[in-house]
Order: structure tokens, then sequence, then C-alpha cells
């Protein structure tokens, strides 16, 4: 009897041990298909430690569950899992790097000053195309630093913002990701650098932030900025661009009121070093700057109105070419062919109308450029496609390469007759931004030339002058406006 008890306790313990090591083998397979491994192999750990995470864009979804010697001892192999849902973004290509603080010189100054008081982590980049995923528990080889040319760490483009092209004779260390300055505010940042295909010069790619597109014209002025210091023992030394000691960064200075703002795509060669320009005090205007305490148009968010921005040279025979510049505003509208056109005052967009030379004759106009600032922020280019007859100051713009949502046809009223009663114009500020709308009575060609007049909450005209002669101002009725360029019903 006892020799069968033993032979029980014998069977049911190694019964036991089978089943706990089919538990233990079914949870760690489980554990397997929840997550998604890699090993990673560097030269150099750089202090990183179990536990640490394993970032995409900053986003932690993954840690780091060993760090060991491969079996030679020259390379450090790091065991990482990942959430499965970060499994689609390692494919072939993507690249790992360890974040660690990098000093790397007082030209290009230092990255990952973020671990400094965090733990060092990995971080990887995803590469575009369809390249194919790789499958769990691969190995791949790590890079010992950033990639140069990777947009690693910079937010995406949005919509309004100004992408440009900086030309500058040489690259000075500048990499993705360096500051673009205006007045000490960060206003954007490099997104890539190139050789130019013949050699002559670098191609830097900016990203000037929608807020901010405003600041930068056709007149700014671009350097990179470099220490620099000035004055004499008598009168002092002054260190310029004294920030560009741990990282180069670009400056750019624009006069108060010079130039138009500029299109996407729009070329400008940097300045061989830093202009001699000052910073003037702030303008006492802007102390008595005060909120308008105008009351909004009710439901006007179907009415677009548009900045217009007009240059142009007049020619003259016994003097010197002049210089002629307008601003005004406009209202975006589709006219009867799905076209993005504006309507806009003549006095706005047409030198021919409004300019008169010394002997009162018809001025010589050339080079006429138009650009139009649309509700996004962005600004692209127009021509004139159609004017008034009779001298009325009405005209349409049509916009270059842009499709843009035109105002509610049900908010435009081409019958009425503007009879002056609940009457309000809306205009814009100089950040391309709506204001509130003002009474007619209060509104100035200076400020308001262009603008979308209202009477109760339907548009009726656009602020004009009443003739090519007299300028004084008007409401120039959209009835004016011919059938076939107005939006379709």
């Amino acid at each position: 009897m006892s020799r069968a008890r033993y032979l029980i306790g014998l069977a049911t313990l190694a019964g036991a041990g089978v089943a706990g090591y089919w538990l233990f083998d079914l949870v760690r397979s489980r554990e397997r298909a929840d997550v998604f491994a890699l090993h990673i192999e560097f030269r150099d750990s750089r202090g990183l430690r179990a536990g640490a995470d394993v970032k995409h864009r900053g986003v932690p979804v993954g840690s780091v569950r060993r760090v060991e010697l491969r079996d030679d001892g020259q390379r450090a192999v790091i065991d990482v899992v990942m959430r499965p849902e970060a499994g689609p973004l390692v494919r072939y290509g993507t690249r790992f790097w360890i974040v660690s603080p990098r000093f790397l010189g007082l030209t290009q100054g230092a990255t990952g000053l973020d671990t400094l008081i965090r733990d060092a982590y990995i971080s990887f980049t995803t590469p575009d195309g369809e390249n194919p995923q790789l499958p769990s528990g691969s190995q791949v080889i790590g890079n010992e630093r950033p990639p140069s040319n990777a947009d690693v760490g910079l937010e995406p483009f949005e919509r309004g913002d100004l992408a440009m092209t900086l030309l500058v004779p040489e690259n000075h260390d500048l990499a993705p990701g360096a500051r673009v300055l205006f007045r000490g505010v960060p206003t954007g940042e490099l997104r890539g650098a190139r050789l130019a295909p013949d050699g002559t010069h670098v191609q830097l790619e900016l990203r000037i932030r929608r807020e901010y597109r405003h600041t930068v014209t056709d007149r700014t002025q671009f350097w990179v900025a470099r220490p620099r210091l000035s004055g004499a023992l008598i009168t002092g030394f002054a260190l310029e661009d004294a920030a560009a000691l741990l990282s180069p960064f670009i400056g750019y200075h624009t006069e108060p009121g010079a130039g138009v703002p500029v299109v996407d795509g729009h070329r400008a060669a940097a300045l061989a070093e830093r202009p001699d320009v000052r910073v003037g005090q702030v303008p006492s205007s802007a102390l008595s700057k005060t909120k308008s305490d105008a009351t909004p148009i009710a439901n006007d968010a179907g009415v677009r109105a548009v900045r217009v921005y007009y240059e142009a040279i007049e020619r003259d025979f016994w003097s010197p070419d002049d210089e002629v510049k307008r601003e005004g505003c406009g209202l975006l509208l589709e006219d009867g062919a799905g076209r993005s056109v504006v309507l806009t005052a003549r006095s706005v967009c047409d030198g021919t109308y409004f300019v008169r030379d010394g002997m009162g004759a018809d001025p010589d106009i050339d080079r006429e450029r138009i650009r139009v600032g649309l509700p996004d922020g962005s600004v692209v280019q127009a021509s004139r496609s159609w004017t008034a007859a009779d001298g009325f100051d009405l005209a349409v713009l049509v916009l270059q390469d842009a499709t843009q949502s035109g105002s509610d046809r049900q908010r435009l009223d081409f019958a009425a007759k503007p009879t002056g009663e609940n009457r309000t114009v809306l205009a814009l500020d100089e950040q391309v931004k709506p204001i509130p709308a003002v009474a007619l009575a209060a509104a100035t060609l200076a400020t308001h030339r262009g603008g979308v007049v209202f009477e109760g909450e339907r548009v009726v005209g656009v602020l004009g002058q009443v003739s090519a002669d007299d300028n004084n101002p008007v409401v120039v009725p959209l009835s004016q406006l011919p059938e076939a360029l107005r939006p379709r019903q």
C-alpha cells in the first residue's frame, strides 16, 4: 500500500510540474504576442538603463528590457519591447539612436539637453514610403548620432505657414531645427539644408509659422547669426548675437511698413554678415492702442474678407521713377466658372485708376504685382481680370494656383441698393485677421478701402471712392458685378 501511495504521489508531482511548465510557457507566449520586440546594437550604450523609454516623435511607445554586451564585447545589445500598435512604425530603413546630452562645439551647440534631468532614451524615425515592416524579434544596427537630415522633433507644417528658401554662401554648421528669430522672438525653424546643384551656395529650407509670416516681406534682410564683438575701448564693447555662441541661428529684420508679404516658395539671399540695423523704441501709438468695443457682425462666418497688396512702378520721363504701393481689403468669392476670385475696389489694385503724374495726365504704370492674404494666413499671387466701366471703383482679381472656399452666396445681395440704414464695414488688421465691424461713418479709405459693406447681415457692396478723380468714400454696390462673374445659384 505504501508503494502504491509513493507512485501516485510521484505521478501527481510530475503532472503538477508539467502543468506548471505548460502554464508558464502559455503566459510567456501570450506576453510575447502582446509586445513587439527588437534587438538594437550600438557601439556605446551611453548610460542607457533597463526601463528607459523608447519614443517616436517624442511619444513613449515602448521601453528597454535589457542592456548587455555582445559575446565578443565589441558592441552593446539593447533589447526593447514596444506596444503592438507601434510595430508598423518599424520598417526597413527605420533609424534608431540614443538620446543623451551631447555638446557638439561652439558652432553646433548641444542636443539631448532634456536628458540632463531625465534618463537617456531611444528615439527612432520611420522612413517615408511603403517599406515592408520588420518582424518582431529582428536585430538592427542603431545610429551613433541623430540623423542630420531627418525632421526629428520638428512640428509638422500647418495651413498658412510660410515655406521659403534662403540662399547662403555656406552652411555655418546649421542643422535641421535651428531657430529663425525676428527681434529675438523664435518665429520658425530650419527644416533642411542642401548644397546647390552647381556647388556655388547652400539652400536652406525655412518654415515661418502662420502667426509671424507677415514679418517676412520682399524687403526683409536675412543673415546667419554668429557672435560678433563690436565697439571700441573708449565707448565700450557689445557682443551681438550672443545666443549663437551655443547654437547658430538665422536672424532677419524687416523695417516697419517695408515691402509686401511673400508667397510660399519665396527665395531670398542672406547677407554675408549681420546688417547694421538698430531696433527703435516702442512706438508711442502702441501705448494708446485699446481693444475695440464695437459689436461684431452676427453670424459673419460665411463672409470671407481678405487683404490685398498692390505694388507697381510709375515711369517718369523727366524725373526718377516712383514706387507705387497700396493695401486694402476685398471679398473672397467663387465666380460662375468656379474660380477663386476677390472682389475689391479698383483703387486698391489698379495704379492707372488712382495715380496721376505731375502734369495731371494718365500715368505710365509698369511692373504691377498683386498679392492676396487669405483667411488661413497664406499669401498668393493674383491678377486683375475685370474692372467696372463708367469709372466705378470696382475690380475682380483671380487668384493664381489657389482654390479657396468663397463667401456664402446666400449672404450676398446683388440686387440691393445701399440705403445707409444699419450699415457697417468689415476690414482687416495688420496681422491679416478679422476685426469687429465698425460704423461706416467712422471708416476711412486709408484703413478700410475695399472693405466688405453690410446692411444688417447681408453684404451689399465694398468701400471705394466716388471716382478716379474724387477720393471721397462711397459704397460700390454688388449690383455692378456682371452676372457671369457672380457665384452660381
